[in-house]
């Protein structure tokens, strides 16, 4: 078998697209665009937050409201 692979073969085995399909195999992604009323929120607790990343943000928020409405932490 030939072992030499062309340009293209190996641009797309090892390129930056190869790399974000690998990395969505196992990290989903969620298009989310938050309501006007929602936005004040989110930046407060990217102002106030021990973390500033936005994922974080929204990743605390959802957490939070879900031990509100359940009462617990469980999934």
């Amino acid at each position: 078998m030939d072992q030499k692979m062309n340009a293209t073969t190996s641009t797309r085995q090892t390129g930056n697209r190869a790399r974000v399909r690998r990395y969505r195999t196992y990290h989903r992604r969620i298009d989310y665009v938050p309501s006007p009323d929602v936005l004040p929120i989110i930046y407060h607790y990217l102002k106030v937050g021990t973390d500033p990343c936005l994922a974080g943000v929204i990743d605390y928020l959802v957490r939070t409201g879900h031990r509100a409405i359940t009462g617990n932490g469980e999934k």
